[in-house]
């Protein structure tokens, strides 16, 4: 059984376009990844609806629609929270930051790599909005540290790179 490591500076790489999807895919030229990722979580869920009936002890249950979610912490750097100081890319997530695409509810695609973005790798893609973002800094830790949060619009789609 093969095992995914995500120790490596090379694992677990968060790619975020407006354009389309083919520009978050892991390697593209014009995503805007999330550098300094330091956890991330896959979270799928499907809802459920709970009932009883009276010739029955246990309580029953069906599925509904799946609720997916993708969450990570980083560490902030300007360019990636507030945007490029001269946009004009093709990638409006690159030009104008997490915040400003989280602030505008502008639905973005992504891609998360498990194992990188050499040929074969798998990851997952979707599209979704920005959303989770709160930014701090202490005396005990210098540096701005965000947690971030992808809330998922539609499925999550198996790929490889």
């Amino acid at each position: 059984m093969a095992v995914i490591n995500v120790t490596s500076g090379s694992q677990a790489i968060l790619t975020l376009s407006n354009v389309d999807l083919a520009g978050a895919e892991p390697g593209a030229t014009n995503g805007l990844v999330i550098p300094l990722l330091q956890d991330v979580s896959v979270s799928t869920q499907p809802g459920t609806v709970r009932y009883s009936t009276l010739d029955s002890t246990s309580s029953s249950a069906f599925t509904t629609v799946m609720e997916n979610e993708i969450s990570f912490n980083m560490l902030l750097d300007e360019a990636t929270f507030f945007g490029l100081d001269s946009p004009g890319g093709v990638n409006s997530v690159t030009d104008n930051g997490l915040w400003s695409t989280s602030n505008s509810k502008s639905e973005i695609y992504f891609s998360i790599a498990f194992e990188g973005a050499d040929s074969g790798d798998y990851f997952l893609k979707g599209q979704g909005f920005i959303g989770g973002l709160a930014p701090s800094a202490s005396i005990d830790q210098a540096v701005w540290i965000s947690p971030g949060t992808i809330i998922v619009n539609g499925d999550l789609t198996k790929d490889t790179v």
